[in-house]
């Protein structure tokens, strides 16, 4: 199961992109999801996820965003910047998770003395 603690690990983990695409561990992709979830890479180098809707962002990424690839006991988990998304070994089911950045310290202090309207 991923957890909060799980999420922030792969975040830290992965907080940069690896210096090549030789550096993802692409083969984890075609041997746990490519099966339930479509998996394939086209000429231009965008990885293709079928089971997710034609219409999402998340359908198509360009490899050179992704920052890593972590399996897990039932789930697969592709890390970018401010997203992970967590792919079912065992069926088409997709999770996304989307990183909210927090407030600056000057934000917070700006919004605790802003005048209410």
């Amino acid at each position: 199961m991923i957890t909060k603690k799980v999420i922030d690990a792969l975040y830290n983990k992965y907080r940069h992109r690896p210096d090549g695409i030789d550096d993802l561990d692409i083969p984890l992709l075609f041997d746990y999801a490519a099966d339930h979830h479509n998996i394939e890479i086209d000429a231009e180098g965008n990885l293709i996820i079928g089971s997710i809707d034609p219409r999402s962002p998340f359908r198509q990424l360009p490899m050179a965003n992704i920052h890593g690839i972590a399996k897990f006991e039932n789930t697969l988990a592709i890390v970018l910047h401010s997203s992970i998304l967590c792919l079912n070994k065992n069926d088409d089911g997709v999770n996304v998770h989307i990183r909210t950045e927090q407030p600056s310290l000057w934000e917070r202090i700006r919004y605790r003395f802003a005048k209410p309207q």
